[in-house]
């Protein structure tokens, strides 16, 4: 019998049960430590945080990176296309500015605005004192224009779009007439404040004189007794001012009195007025002609 085959086996045994004896034999394992530990791991994630904020704070604070230099020769790629030979580059590239030919193209300056008489034709009508015609913006001058949102009192209650009626006001004015307009002052890039006219109409005369806009404080005197006209008169934008002006009635203040200019009718009038034949015997059942004396009461 070999002995080695004997021994091996009793070995394996023998430090197998040493190992589970000091498994069983061991102190359990210390909370305190596990606590340390986990501080520990608490500080070291508290540091890594504030260490973050640190070089985020420090980024955002840095002036920004200058920009990338131009690259080399040799590390520009090729993207021309088949039948086109890209040009050869021996020396240092350097970044140029954009030449005046392409800012002009870019962002074309504004040409300011002639002084003399301008005709305007195809004008679009933008709200009651504004229109637009050759990339130009021409605000009527001496008159306060209704915006197109703006509402007023109607007669039977509630508001009714006068901003958007002065608006198709305008446009019934001018249609598709050439206006001629008169420029008082420049208030922007192609935009001035002018006075127009369709015609021998002017334009500003027009809206006020029907009540589709008020005249300015310092607008002329002929402006000022327009719109009072077209007050007194209730038009335009004033056609609801006569609420406040009917006279009181008896009716309103008695709902048992007869309404005004109705005139009370007398019952034997009524009842005249129902028969088809006011000679006709009392028996006769022909309403308006519409009766049929065969069936009629016998006498």
């Amino acid at each position: 019998m070999n002995l080695r085959s004997v021994l091996v086996p009793a070995l394996v045994l023998t430090a197998a049960g040493g190992l589970l004896a000091v498994l069983l034999l061991a102190d359990p394992p210390n909370s305190s430590s596990d606590e340390t530990a986990a501080s520990r791991d608490g500080q070291l994630a508290k540091a890594l945080v504030a260490e973050t904020q640190n070089e985020i704070s420090s980024a955002q604070t840095s002036p920004p990176a200058p920009a990338a230099p131009a690259p080399l020769p040799g590390n520009i790629r090729d993207v021309s296309p088949d039948g086109v030979s890209a040009p050869k580059v021996s020396g240092g590239l350097k970044r140029i500015a954009p030449s005046k030919r392409y800012l002009e193209l870019k962002d074309p300056p504004v040409e300011p605005i002639p002084d003399g008489p301008l005709e305007l034709v195809r004008v679009q009508v933008l709200d009651g004192g504004r229109l637009r015609a050759n990339q130009i913006t021409v605000k009527l001058a001496h008159i306060i224009p209704l915006e197109p949102e703006e509402t007023c009192v109607s007669r039977l209650g509630g508001t009714w779009p006068c901003g958007a009626r002065a608006r198709t006001f305008l446009r019934g004015l001018i249609r598709q007439f050439k206006v001629n307009c008169e420029k008082i002052e420049e208030l922007g890039p192609r935009q001035i404040l002018a006075t127009c006219s369709r015609g021998k109409i002017d334009l500003s005369t027009r809206l006020v004189r029907y009540g589709w806009a008020d005249p300015l404080e310092n607008a002329p005197d002929h402006l000022q007794e327009l719109a009072l006209k077209a007050k007194e008169r209730k038009i335009g934008k004033w056609q609801a001012e006569w609420l406040k002006d009917l006279p009181a009635t008896q009716w309103e203040n008695d709902p048992t009195a007869a309404l005004p200019g109705l005139e009370v009718i007398e019952p034997e009038i009524v009842e005249w007025s129902l028969r088809a034949d006011p000679e006709a015997p009392e028996d006769d059942t022909s309403l308006f002609g519409l009766g049929d004396p065969a069936i009629a009461p016998q006498q």
